[in-house]
């Protein structure tokens, strides 16, 4: 169920909504292209109000976590397939659809049969099919959730080549927050039907707005306590922090936690964790415990004692949740 999911996308940029599974991004997405009734609130496309509409009046254009391909037709028909139920001619149709294989990296397979394509293949021919429609936004649930890592990779990139080519408005659904790193010049954040922040990714990995929003993007280092003299008490040590005196919650990446043999905080490594690029080390203090990463080459070993520092820039102070904002999702200009 959705509640309060407010989102906005400036026209003819990307837009990612990330949340865990069940968050509802799922359902938002459906509701924006007519294939779910919004209860209440409006969508707005640029600056026309659509959700009054029915789903082929809206210039939408969806492309699905599976291809959903239809296997009687040839490759150029299932690109086509949009333009022939709007009524276009066969040969405006094939030409058109042979243009968008071309720019997406199948030129001179329309003639192949549907179920000789990679899987790949088959999200190409999906998203040459959206495109082929010239829709106004397109919106993407999770196309590339059951692609290999090597062809996810050269997906997002044609993705965002095709998009910024067209300036075309796209809101790109997925769970995965460096995914949404990569792809999104906004990004909006759904926890439980609500969208709880939006913003560039890197307030969101940075600044988070909330601990659910941190946990999420990965800070799993949250300290709750009083700041006194510009200090808050973590184990037995004082840390230095910005902010007024008072009661608060401090986040750091792990990334951002700096091991130094004379470290303000002393820990042990209770677990060293090879990640392939970097090593996570679970530290554990006293009354605290802490996450950080660190290159291999640096790691120290399980059971080590070591002294860590917690850089005042990199402290991050929660400010609480948000206001309630108003429902409806809105891409303006």
């Amino acid at each position: 169920m959705l509640r309060n999911a407010s989102l906005q996308i400036a026209p003819g940029h990307r837009g990612v909504l990330v949340g865990p599974s069940g968050a509802g991004k799922t359902t938002l997405l459906r509701t924006i292209a007519g294939l779910e009734p919004a209860v209440e609130g409006e969508i707005r496309l640029n600056d026309r109000r659509i959700d009054e509409l029915s789903a082929n009046q809206r210039r939408t254009a969806v492309v699905f976590q599976e291809p959903r391909l239809l296997p009687h037709l040839g490759i150029v028909e299932n690109v086509a397939f949009g333009l022939r139920l709007a009524g276009a001619r066969k040969r405006e149709r094939t030409d058109r659809a042979r243009q968008i294989l071309s720019e997406v990296g199948l030129s001179g397979l329309g003639d192949r049969d549907i179920r000789g394509l990679s899987g790949g293949e088959q999200h190409r021919v999906a998203l040459a099919r959206a495109l082929c429609v010239e829709p106004d936004l397109l919106l993407l649930d999770e196309p590339l959730a059951s692609v290999d890592p090597n062809r996810r990779e050269s997906l997002r990139a044609l993705i965002v080549s095709l998009q910024e080519a067209r300036e075309l408005t796209t809101l790109f659904v997925t769970h995965d927050r460096s995914e949404a790193a990569e792809l999104g010049q906004s990004v909006a954040v759904m926890l439980e039907g609500t969208v709880v922040q939006q913003d560039t990714p890197e307030v969101l990995f940075e600044r988070p707005a909330s601990a659910a929003v941190a946990r999420f993007f990965g800070s799993t280092n949250l300290f709750r306590g009083m700041v006194e003299n510009g200090a808050i008490a973590i184990g037995d040590a004082r840390v230095p922090v910005e902010g007024a005196d008072g009661p608060a919650t401090f986040t750091i990446r792990p990334e951002r936690v700096v091991p130094s043999h004379d470290g303000l905080l002393t820990v042990t490594v209770a677990d060293a964790t090879y990640l392939g690029t970097t090593v996570r080390l679970t530290l554990a203090g006293a009354g605290f415990s802490l996450e950080a990463r660190v290159a291999p080459g640096t790691a120290p070993a399980a059971g080590e004692t070591i002294g860590v520092d917690l850089p005042m820039a990199d402290l991050w102070r929660i400010p609480g949740e948000e206001p309630p904002v108003a429902s409806g999702v809105r891409v303006h200009d």
